[in-house]
């Protein structure tokens, strides 16, 4: 019975074509920005960003990408849950504040502070202690994602 609602699932879910940047060939130069006319490309730190949900999958962008950093991909709509249940805990969430204390981290660990359409707004690594004090005075309300080592929780700011 699994099977056929999976397939069901998959057969009735809204594929499509969207664009994506790979951070690793994209050094920033803005080329695409201007030649995509839904406007989903954006700068998000040192790297371009396609905004999947504006992504009509036309293909301008990848013409004028000097590095070849754009490529294209299935789009369902549907974002997978890896959660593994390890937690990792906040001085305050929500957060009202300047800058919130994050805790529980592995000590020397990259933590990333990601928004809704998985753009990475702060990167910044944990002491030795496991803990580190981010500055998000810069940050926009809502709810963001933090990932470290597998590790994610949920960040408010208001």
């Amino acid at each position: 019975m699994f099977k056929i609602v999976a397939v069901l699932f998959l057969l009735l879910a809204p594929l499509r074509w969207i664009y994506v940047v790979d951070t690793d060939k994209c050094n920033g130069c803005g080329n695409c920005l201007s030649h995509c006319p839904q406007g989903a490309l954006t700068m998000s730190g040192p790297d371009a960003y396609i905004d999947p949900e504006l992504c009509d999958g036309c293909g301008n962008c990848v013409y004028f990408c000097p590095r070849d950093a754009i490529y294209k991909e299935w789009y369902t709509g549907i974002e997978q849950d890896e959660t593994t249940g390890e937690a990792i805990s906040f001085s305050e969430n929500p957060v009202a504040g300047n800058s919130v204390t994050v805790t529980g981290v592995a000590p020397l660990s990259d933590v990333m502070i990601m928004d809704r359409a998985g753009r990475v707004v702060i990167r910044s690594a944990s002491d030795d202690q496991g803990q580190l004090i981010l500055d998000i005075s810069a940050v926009p309300e809502g709810a963001y994602l933090v990932i470290t080592d597998g590790k994610i929780s949920v960040l408010t700011t208001i």
